[in-house]
């Protein structure tokens, strides 16, 4: 049998291109990574409640404005709360907490938080409870309409009233915030109650009486 020269030429190229594909495939590996199997980021730690208490199943309160600057170590706290109210443990911000409880399972959150400066302002953190409660922002005007003030040991506390119940929530321990605020020596300190609407109405009184009688000391010791 006879070959054309042009045939052996061509051989040679093939089995080339051929050794270079090889290559290519065994260099070259695409992996398909399905959506369940990407990577996931961490979610974020949430805060536990102290245990034994109820908290954990109340709303989240939120932290008043600029809340990462607190107004030193915790310092000692008097006052008169009502005898129904239930001391819970204290956490880094709070300096006074207490939970009350209803007929058929409602509850409301009370705190006291002190922070340095003025922590956001008066009208900044009335309407961001507000947002909390699934309500739209108050102008300035609206709030010295709405507001009332009460003489305290701590300077004179503006106090607000705010009503609303956001989506989804548990109607026995949300729908109703009532808070004062008020500043002396550097500090603001933010008094609030939050849970079932009419057992925070029922509170109310009890509530300001509170906050007109509560003294700062001096700050608790590090270690007992």
């Amino acid at each position: 049998m006879r070959f054309h020269r042009s045939h052996l030429c061509v051989v040679p190229l093939l089995a080339c291109a051929l050794f270079a594909g090889c290559k290519d495939k065994d260099a070259v590996k695409v992996y398909r990574v399905s959506k369940a199997e990407e990577p996931q980021a961490p979610a974020p730690p949430h805060a536990s409640a102290p245990h034994g208490s109820d908290m954990g199943a109340l709303p989240q309160t939120g932290a008043p404005m600029d809340a990462g600057v607190p107004a030193g170590p915790p310092s000692a706290v008097t006052g008169n709360p009502p005898p129904n109210w239930e001391a819970q443990p204290l956490t880094s911000m709070r300096q006074a907490s207490f939970l009350v409880k209803g007929d058929n399972g409602a509850a409301a959150d009370i705190s006291l938080v002190a922070l340095a400066g003025t922590a956001g302002g008066v009208l900044d953190n009335v309407n961001r409870w507000l947002s909390q409660l699934g309500q739209p922002e108050i102008t300035a005007d609206q709030l010295a309409k709405t507001a009332q003030h009460v003489s305290s040991a701590l300077g004179d506390a503006t106090v607000v009233d705010l009503a609303g119940l956001p989506e989804g929530a548990d109607a026995a321990k949300d729908g109703r915030i009532i808070a004062g605020i008020a500043s002396g020596e550097g500090r603001t300190y933010f008094f609030k109650m939050r849970g079932n609407a009419a057992l925070a109405e029922s509170q109310k009184d009890g509530f300001i009486r509170w906050i007109g009688s509560v003294r700062v000391g001096e700050p608790l010791p590090s270690h007992p």
